[in-house]
């Protein structure tokens, strides 16, 4: 059970910082489609969190103390990535995405979840696939805006 309740507050550290990655860089798309995918994508990433806090308590342990951390250095690299510009904005969430999915099948391997768990994650690497092609479409988007002269 400890490696199970450990495995799952990893993953649930993991999306306090997305969601406040988003949720930074939001105000780098304000009044566009982006903007509005990436708010929905904050929104999932918080339900993601909430879900995983929740089965962490069904099974008898606490969500980490230290989520809050993860959740500071989201938003330094949300902030950042707006830095770096916006095409390196939407490379950067792609990496961290692929990063989630390969960690959670990595976990799905590792550990011996229960039924619920399993379904879990395996909903959560559903939608980060989803966010994945999201932002494969806003690097697109971006490059034929450029190649139009546009942004």
């Amino acid at each position: 059970m400890k490696e199970i309740l450990h495995s799952l507050g990893t993953m649930y550290k993991i999306e306090r910082a997305a969601t406040a990655i988003y949720k930074a860089q939001v105000c780098a798309f304000r009044g566009t489609e982006i903007a509005d995918k990436l708010s929905a994508a904050t929104a999932n990433e918080q339900e993601h969190a909430d879900n995983l806090k929740a089965r962490i308590e069904e099974l008898g342990g606490t969500a980490p103390r230290l989520g809050f951390l993860f959740q500071m250095g989201g938003m330094s690299l949300g902030f950042i990535t707006i830095l770096l510009g916006k095409m390196r904005l939407f490379k950067t969430d792609c990496w961290v995405e692929r990063k989630a999915v390969k960690d959670y099948n990595g976990f799905l391997q590792r550990v011996d979840f229960d039924e619920k768990s399993i379904a879990l994650v395996q909903k959560n690497i559903e939608d980060e696939k989803k966010h994945i092609k999201n932002w494969e479409e806003s690097i697109k988007l971006l490059s034929n805006q450029r190649q139009g002269g546009e942004g």
